[in-house]
C-alpha cells in the first residue's frame, strides 16, 4: 500500500512539472512516454505466448502518431483534431493489405493481428489525451485532460482501497478474484469527490474552465469511474490469458506501465467526447 501510495505520489509530481515547462507538448510527451512503455509491455507479454508483433513498427507509429496529436499553429485546429487519425490509418493500412492477402495463414494470426491491437490498443486510444489537452496556449484545455485522468486514476485508487478494507462480494471471480462491488462504488464515490476537488481547487486558480462547476465535475466523473473500472477490468483479462500478476515491475506498488494505464484506456475516447461536447455546448 505505502509504495503504491509513494510512486502515485511521484507520477503525479512528474506530470506537474511536465505541464508547467511543457505545457500540452510536456503533458503530451508524458502520455507518448506512457504509450512506448506498454506497447513494449504488451508485446513482450504476447511474445511469451508465442505471438510476433513487430514491436519496432508499433513504436514508431506511435511516435508519428502522438506528433501529429499535438498542438501544431501551422494547421488549423479542427484540421488538426484528425491528423493523428489519418497517421493512424495510414500505419494500419499496409497491415490491412497483408491480411487480404492471406487472411488464414499464421503470419497474419500471430504476426499482423496483435500489431494491429497494440497500436488500436494503446496509441490510438491515449492519443485522445493529447488531443484534448492541444487546441490552445493555456493551461484549462490541459487541465480537462488531466480532470478525466484524475477521475479515472482515482476510481481504481478509490476501488483498491475500499475493496480491501471492506470488500465482501465478488465482481468478476473468473475475470479479477480482487475486485469485489464495495470497492467499484467505492471507486466511483472517489471520482466524484476528486472530480469535484479538482474543479474547485483548479477554478480558484484560474487554470480550470470555470463554466464547470464542482457539482457538473462530480456528475460527469461518476461515468468516468464507472467506464474507468471496466477498462481495468478487460486489462486483467488479458493479464490472466497471458497468466501473469502485472505487466512488468518497474513501478513499485503498481506493477508496470500498462498497470498503470489500465483505467485510462477505455476513458481516452470517452474524455474526448466530454470535451467535443462541452466545447459545442459553448459555442
Amino acid at each position: 500500500m505505502l509504495a503504491r501510495i509513494f510512486s502515485t505520489i511521484v507520477i503525479w509530481a512528474i506530470a506537474v512539472i511536465a505541464i508547467v515547462y511543457g505545457k500540452s507538448y510536456g503533458f503530451a510527451s508524458m502520455i507518448m512516454i506512457l504509450s512506448l512503455a506498454v506497447n513494449y509491455e504488451i508485446c513482450t507479454l504476447l511474445r511469451k505466448a508465442n505471438y510476433k508483433p513487430i514491436l519496432w513498427y508499433i513504436q514508431v507509429a506511435t511516435v508519428l502518431i502522438f506528433a501529429c496529436s499535438t498542438n501544431n499553429p501551422l494547421i488549423p485546429l479542427p484540421l488538426n483534431h484528425f491528423i493523428g487519425d489519418l497517421v493512424f490509418a495510414m500505419a494500419v493500412t499496409p497491415l490491412f493489405i497483408m491480411i487480404v492477402k492471406d487472411p488464414y495463414g499464421d503470419y497474419v494470426k500471430q504476426t499482423i493481428a496483435p500489431t494491429v491491437a497494440t497500436i488500436f490498443i494503446s496509441p490510438f486510444m491515449l492519443k485522445f489525451y493529447a488531443l484534448v489537452a492541444s487546441g490552445y496556449d493555456t493551461y484549462e484545455n490541459i487541465m480537462f485532460a488531466v480532470w478525466i485522468i484524475a477521475a479515472a486514476k482515482f476510481s481504481d485508487i478509490g476501488a483498491y482501497v475500499i475493496g480491501c478494507a471492506f470488500g465482501r462480494h465478488k465482481m468478476a471471480p473468473t475475470m479479477s478474484p480482487n475486485k469485489t462491488w464495495e470497492g467499484a462504488v467505492g471507486g466511483i464515490v472517489s471520482s466524484a469527490v476528486i472530480g469535484a476537488s479538482f474543479a474547485w481547487i483548479c477554478g480558484k486558480y484560474g487554470i480550470f474552465y470555470k463554466e464547470i462547476t464542482p457539482l457538473s465535475a462530480a456528475i460527469v466523473s461518476i461515468p468516468i469511474g464507472m467506464v474507468a473500472i471496466v477498462s481495468d477490468l478487460l486489462e486483467s483479462v488479458f493479464k490472466r490469458r497471458m497468466d501473469v500478476k502485472d505487466s512488468g515491475a518497474i513501478i513499485p506498488g503498481i506493477g508496470g506501465a500498462f498497470d498503470l494505464a489500465d483505467s485510462l484506456i477505455l476513458c481516452a475516447p470517452l474524455s474526448y467526447l466530454i470535451y467535443i461536447g462541452f466545447f459545442v455546448s459553448n459555442i
